[in-house]
């Protein structure tokens, strides 16, 4: 089991969390970042030897892409084209191999209930050689159509959000979505480690993933990640 944190995204923790995690999705360009804060995050990616993707969004950093956005599919895909070429630019300037791709915020949510979107998305990831793996939520039909283009998928839980029984994200909207509290969170990683999701009204579902990501920007995050790499370490 691998734990990944999404960075390079304005947080003042990005070394003390690579430090902690095996794998770093980094923000480029779309709600976040510029060509020399990527070559930044994986520059620090490469001291702690942590695999570094692509973390592309809608282009809207002042919702720091976490709000469903109005755009045309082909203005999508030319904003996530640039995100990419950006990536793929400092990837090679920094010597580094590009591990997968993972989108971000909403846009990693409505890939999952948004044909058009979905098959928009994966059709610009096909124009580059080098995405070879991606990172999508599991459970979800996403999955299949990816793996039917050639794409390996890394399926993903996160350890401090909330689910509703559909396996779909709660909405940031409601303030019980986040984690925050470190019981709930010890709670909620044992369970996942075990391959159980529980849901608010007290029924779980058993799953298969791959890897659990953090948000860095949770409260408590720094608690948290120890927390993780502990655990993994102990019952590894």
């Amino acid at each position: 089991m691998q734990i990944n944190v999404d960075l390079g995204e304005g947080g003042e923790f990005d070394k003390f969390f690579m430090s902690h995690i095996h794998i770093c999705s980094i923000a480029c360009g779309g709600h976040y970042g510029n060509i020399n804060t990527i070559k930044k995050t994986i520059n620090t990616a490469k001291l702690y030897n942590v695999k570094v993707g692509s973390h592309p969004s809608y282009p809207d950093k002042i919702n720091f892409g976490r709000q469903s956005y109005k755009i045309k599919l082909n203005e999508f895909q030319d904003s996530l084209f640039r995100q990419l070429s950006n990536f793929k630019k400092a990837l090679d300037e920094c010597s580094i191999e590009w591990h997968h791709c993972k989108a971000h915020g909403a846009l990693y949510n409505d890939i999952t209930s948004r044909n058009s979107l979905s098959l928009a998305y994966l059709e610009v990831l096909s124009e580059f050689n080098d995405i070879q793996n991606l990172i999508l939520p599991a459970n979800k039909e996403i999955i299949q159509i990816a793996e039917s283009i050639g794409f390996n998928v890394i399926k993903e839980v996160f350890a401090d959000r909330k689910y509703n029984n559909s396996l779909s994200l709660i909405s940031r909207n409601n303030k019980n979505a986040v984690i925050e509290s470190l019981d709930d969170f010890i709670n909620n990683f044992s369970n996942l480690i075990n391959g159980k999701i529980f849901f608010p009204d007290g029924t779980y579902q058993s799953l298969d993933f791959d890897t659990i990501c953090l948000h860095s920007d949770t409260k408590n995050s720094k608690k948290f990640i120890s927390i993780m790499k502990n655990k993994l370490n102990n019952s590894s």
